[in-house]
């Protein structure tokens, strides 16, 4: 298994900036756990951390009280120490109370460090919205945001200087992703029009593997818009063919 990191919107950069990362870490292993079945890989996180920003500081908060997170403090001091418990002792605390614990230090350290040029969010809350708003238009911070599929709030993004979303791939859809592609280039190549099954029982042919995996990660590229189905009227009748924005595969580092 490995991340994949998906640009949403996009900012440039000349240079990687002083950063401070807060990680609504209760919210990313929810999330990993119903979605992937797996904890959030965090060496890959870190990796990727680096390649954005010069990493100042990282903050974890959770309530680590609970039984499914008790265990994730040792997981999460393998890349940062700041681990800030957000448990009560009430019964009624909601999932707010996180967030108005990582909104305080969000603010403390704005206020205690003048060398932070750029805030990273680990959440899709859009409760974080606002402050995203006051640090990039009104203190001229960098923000960046980290959001599962499906869970990014559009507000936040909207307020946002740059955004990602992590995904987990399994390295069989990696290998057949990649697979699919070399074919469709090889035969965009050649001249000639690629269908769909025709480029599965191709690919199928040259590399080998289930034709069932290649059509799934085919499906996943159209979902997704890397691939788009146009119909074509020849002398021989219609089909629909299937054409590849290699901009976007290039852009995403698809290919």
């Amino acid at each position: 298994m490995t991340l994949e990191f998906k640009e949403v919107k996009s900012f440039i950069q000349d240079q990687k900036l002083n950063t401070i990362v807060f990680i609504d870490y209760e919210s990313l292993f929810i999330s990993f756990s119903q979605q992937y079945g797996t904890a959030p890989l965090l060496d890959e996180i870190f990796k990727e951390l680096k390649e954005v920003g010069k990493i100042l500081k990282i903050l974890a908060f959770g309530d680590f009280g609970k039984p499914e997170l008790s265990q994730e403090r040792n997981r999460i001091r393998t890349i940062t120490s700041n681990i800030i418990d957000c448990g009560s002792e009430s019964n009624t605390v909601k999932k707010d109370f996180t967030d108005f614990i990582m909104l305080d230090h969000i603010y403390q350290e704005l206020i205690q460090n003048n060398q932070i040029e750029q805030f990273i969010f680990f959440t899709g809350d859009g409760h974080f919205s606002s402050v995203a708003t006051f640090l990039k238009n009104y203190m001229d911070k960098v923000v960046g945001v980290y959001g599962i599929p499906k869970t990014l709030s559009r507000q936040l993004q909207d307020c946002s200087s740059w955004v990602k979303t992590i995904k987990l791939v399994d390295h069989d859809e990696k290998t057949y992703r990649e697979r699919l592609l070399s074919s469709l280039k090889n035969t965009e190549n050649k001249g000639k029009l690629s269908t769909f099954m025709k480029t599965v029982n191709y690919t199928s042919e040259i590399y080998g593997g289930e034709q069932e995996s290649y059509k799934r990660v085919l499906n996943d590229l159209i979902e997704n818009g890397y691939v788009t189905k146009e119909l074509v009227e020849l002398a021989s009748g219609q089909f629909m063919r299937i054409v590849v924005d290699w901009d976007r595969v290039a852009q995403d580092g698809l290919y």
